[in-house]
């Protein structure tokens, strides 16, 4: 093969040189997790070698038009206190899952600010996408209105509005079920006087764990649990779990999520209170924080691969039967230290 000079070069170039196809090529250059690491390096190895800098296509076969593609528009909602842990885990594997179906994304971001969100919406409308995903932390309102822009729009993580007959799709988490699955192992641990730390009422989240504590607590025939609010992370956990231990009210184990817990953790043990001695904790969306803590944490664990894979291969098979799909993956329980057995 004749040289070329950097700016000719293309991936059917490399490809030839490598002896594999352009499509892997292509994935190579755009970081695509299913190509393994010895043909990746030895696509790079080439590209470098030949001088490949085709910013403007690159990754890209010369002549292939970019809707051969499937396009997502991927509109997150962002607290202005900042991500949680649990919403960029759950971000990064969406992103994976249409990284390696070769999909494009588009992303826009908002913080729930009024003049944000107009912003974010007027440029998501001019982008051409064949699908839209809505993940994150909305307004119930701009909610409402992204979905009324973008029909048939897939929200993930997010069961939507209460308005069943809107156009959109869902794939979120059976969150009241994973508040149930966790009273319920406490309850069967030795743990009956259980404290509830979540989100703001208004939260869907916290709507689904009232409601899935509230079911389960009147199935036993038990009072409800108190719960305390706090803004999703540690430090606002921290301080409501201080005032709550001051006020020497009884509970003898805690449900929460695993972000929470870490502010919980810390309340207990600068208090001189031991896990699970003096109250067990049980978090609720496994991050890796939860193994490393001490006592490690037992968890509810939520299949963030899972649901973003469902997503992707609903929208790719490109469903037209007007039927809204509405997905609910079941949760499973994590036992580790924090729920020993009572004695």
């Amino acid at each position: 093969m004749a040289k070329k000079a950097g700016s000719d070069v293309s991936i059917s170039d490399i490809a030839e040189k490598c002896g594999v196809s352009a499509m892997t090529v292509s994935r190579v250059m755009r970081q695509s997790p299913v190509v393994s690491k010895k043909t990746r390096e030895l696509v790079l190895a080439a590209a470098e070698e030949l001088g490949y800098l085709k910013g403007s296509r690159l990754g890209r076969p010369a002549g292939t038009p970019r809707d051969a593609h499937t396009r997502v528009r991927l509109i997150c909602g962002t607290p202005e206190r900042g991500p949680v842990v649990f919403q960029m885990r759950l971000l990064s594997a969406v992103e994976r899952a249409l990284t390696a179906r070769n999909c494009e994304c588009v992303l826009y971001c908002g913080t729930g600010d009024y003049r944000t969100f107009l912003r974010l919406q007027a440029s998501a409308l001019k982008t051409e996408a064949q699908a839209t995903f809505i993940i994150g932390d909305f307004p119930e309102k701009q909610l409402t209105s992204l979905i009324a822009a973008f029909p048939g729009a897939v929200l993930i993580d997010n069961p939507g509005t209460p308005d069943t007959n809107a156009s959109f799709n869902s794939f979120a988490f059976d969150n009241a079920a994973a508040a149930e699955l966790a009273l319920s192992h406490l309850l069967e641990q030795g743990y009956d006087n259980p404290l509830i730390l979540t989100g703001p009422e208004r939260h869907f989240f916290s709507r689904e764990i009232e409601t899935g504590c509230r079911r389960f607590m009147k199935s036993h025939g038990k009072a409800m649990p108190e719960i305390i609010r706090t803004d999703y992370t540690p430090a606002s956990a921290e301080i409501a779990m201080k005032k709550y231990l001051a006020s020497g009210k009884k509970f003898d184990s805690v449900f929460t999520t695993d972000e929470i817990a870490t502010g919980v953790y810390r309340a207990m043990l600068s208090s001189g209170r031991n896990i699970p001695g003096d109250a067990a904790i049980c978090g609720c969306d496994n991050l890796p924080s939860g193994a490393v803590l001490y006592p490690s944490l037992t968890t509810i664990s939520l299949d963030y691969e899972e649901l973003a894979r469902s997503a992707v291969e609903f929208v790719l098979r490109k469903e037209k039967n007007g039927i809204p799909k509405r997905i609910r993956l079941m949760p499973s329980l994590i036992i580790r230290e924090s729920t020993a057995k009572r004695n």
